[in-house]
This record gives structure tokens, C-alpha cells and sequence, in this order.
């Protein structure tokens, strides 16, 4: 199964309690964020507590995530300062 992050998370889900319910059967993430209001926003600027939920990376089975954001301003701005924020948890 793959799940994106962002999708249950804006439509009202908790991804932690997908992870609780049905361990190991995440290999696959997309990591996108999210404002207060739902826009999508580089990894790290927006709400989503990634945080919290890469410290559940072995209960849900993520071996890989991949890294989105829909139309973005600047491409490789955008993906840099994601990959900035996710070094910095250790990813």
C-alpha cells in the first residue's frame, strides 16, 4: 500500500492511526505539507508533524518515500529546501 501523507492528513485522518492499525503494511509515503488551510507547501513549512510520524517509520514499513509538490514555484528550490528539512530528521 502506498499512502500519501498528504491526502489523509487534509482529509481529516491521522496517518499514525493507519500505521497502528494495519502495521507494516506501508512501504511507500508521499511527503507533501500542507498550510493551516490546506495549500500545499514545501516539506517543513506547512502543519503536518513529520516528526511524529517518520518516528513510526518501522511500525507502518516505510522503506521509501517520495517527495511531491503540485505545482511548484521554483522546482529545484522547492525539492532542495524539502530534502533540507527531512535531512534534518535523520531521513
Amino acid at each position: 500500500m502506498e499512502m500519501d501523507l498528504f491526502w489523509i492528513t487534509k482529509g481529516g485522518s491521522d496517518p499514525l492511526a493507519y500505521f497502528a492499525k494495519w502495521p507494516g503494511r506501508f512501504p511507500l509515503v508521499h511527503v507533501k505539507d500542507m498550510t493551516g488551510s490546506g495549500e500545499m507547501v514545501n516539506v517543513g513549512q506547512g502543519r503536518i508533524d513529520w516528526t511524529k510520524i517518520f518516528a513510526k517509520r518501522r511500525e507502518a514499513g516505510i522503506e521509501h518515500f517520495f517527495v511531491e509538490r503540485d505545482n511548484p514555484t521554483s522546482p529545484i528550490a522547492d525539492i532542495k529546501q524539502s530534502y533540507d528539512y527531512l535531512s534534518k530528521l535523520g531521513l
